[in-house]
C-alpha cells in the first residue's frame, strides 16, 4: 500500500484524502475464495472499547491452499496506529494470495512481516507508531502461525482452552532471560513488572518473529481464538473457555464475547478484537 502526500491547497485532493481515510477506518479486509471442501468456519468481531478510535485491523482470506486470518493491534498517536495495523493486515493477505506459499512457511511469514515493517517505517518517517499482530494459517488439517507482540492465539479442545503462542512482552522476555541464565531473579522480576510489549512491527532493526512452522494437528471441533490485548485483559480465561465451549456458530460465539467485553467496566478499556474459527474436518 502506498501513501501519497498531497498539497492541502488543492481542495479536490483534500476531499480525496478525507474519503480515503474514512474508507480505511471502516474497512475490514475480508476476502474469500471459497472451495467446495472448506473445513473451517470463521467469524470476526471488534469493539472500540473506551477509545475514540479503532486501531485494530482484521482480515481473512480462503484460497485453494488454505485459510489465513490476520489480526493486528496498532499503536501510536493520531492515525499512526490505525494505518500500521491496516498495512500489516493487507500486506500479509496480498502476499498470501499471490501464490501457494505452503511449501515454505518460514519464508512467507518472515517476508510478510518484514514487508509490513518496511511500509510502516516509511509511512511514519521517524514518528512513533507500529503494530503487533498474529497471522494464523489453517491448511491440510494443521494450524500454523506467526506472531509479533502480544496478540494471543489459543486452541479450545475438549472444553479446555490451551495457549498456543507465548507472546512477546516484558514478562515473557524476563522469563526466558532467567531460564537461560542471562538474568538473575531480581533482574527478571524487575523487568517483568513493566507492562509493555518487547517487540512490534514498525521499528528499525525489526526481527524475532515468534512462529510455528511445524504445525499443530487439528481434530474435529477444535476452536481457535485470536485476540488483541484489549479483549483478553478484560475477560477471564474461564469466561472465554465457557463461551467457546458453546455449540453455537462461530459468529454467535464471537458476538457473545464482544457483548461481554462491552459490558465490562474497566476505566481504560482498549480496542478489543478477535477471530473465532472452528475446524470441521477430521
Amino acid at each position: 500500500m502506498e501513501w501519497i502526500g498531497l498539497s492541502g491547497q488543492n481542495l479536490w485532493a483534500t476531499l480525496l484524502i478525507g474519503i480515503v481515510i474514512l474508507l480505511l477506518s471502516c474497512q475490514r479486509y475480508w476476502e474469500k475464495k471459497i472451495t467446495s471442501n472448506s473445513t473451517l468456519e470463521i467469524a470476526e468481531e471488534c469493539s472500540m472499547g473506551s477509545k475514540e478510535t479503532q486501531e485494530d485491523a482484521a482480515g481473512a482470506v480462503e484460497t485453494a491452499w488454505g485459510t489465513l486470518a490476520v489480526l493486528a493491534d496498532g499503536m501510536g498517536k493520531g492515525r499512526s496506529g490505525k494505518m500500521a495495523s491496516q498495512v500489516t493486515v493487507k500486506s500479509c493477505i496480498e502476499l498470501f494470495t499471490g501464490s501457494d506459499i505452503t511449501g515454505n512457511l518460514q519464508y512467507y511469514f518472515t517476508q510478510a512481516f518484514n514487508l509490513s515493517n518496511k511500509k510502516i517505517v516509511e509511512y511514519l518517517q521517524g514518528n512513533k507508531g507500529g503494530a503487533v499482530a498474529a497471522a494464523v494459517l489453517v491448511t491440510k488439517g494443521y494450524l500454523y502461525y506467526a506472531a509479533v507482540g502480544d496478540v494471543k492465539i489459543a486452541l479450545l479442545r475438549s472444553r479446555e482452552l490451551i495457549p498456543v503462542n507465548d507472546g512477546q512482552t516484558m514478562q515473557t522476555a524476563a522469563a526466558k532471560g532467567f531460564a537461560q541464565g542471562l538474568l538473575d531473579r531480581e533482574q527478571a522480576l524487575a523487568i517483568s513488572q513493566k507492562k509493555c510489549r518487547s517487540n512490534y512491527i514498525g521499528r528499525d532493526g525489526f526481527k524475532n518473529i515468534e512462529m510455528d512452522i511445524q504445525g499443530i494437528k487439528l481434530v474435529g471441533n477444535d476452536v481457535i481464538i485470536v485476540m488483541t490485548r484489549g479483549l483478553y485483559q478484560c475477560l477471564s480465561w474461564v469466561e472465554l473457555e465457557n463461551y467457546l465451549s458453546d455449540s453455537c456458530s462461530c459468529e454467535k460465539m464471537a458476538e457473545q464475547i464482544i457483548e461481554r467485553f462491552n459490558k465490562t467496566t474497566s476505566q481504560d478499556k482498549g480496542n478489543g478484537s478477535l477471530f473465532v474459527m472452528r475446524y470441521t474436518g477430521r
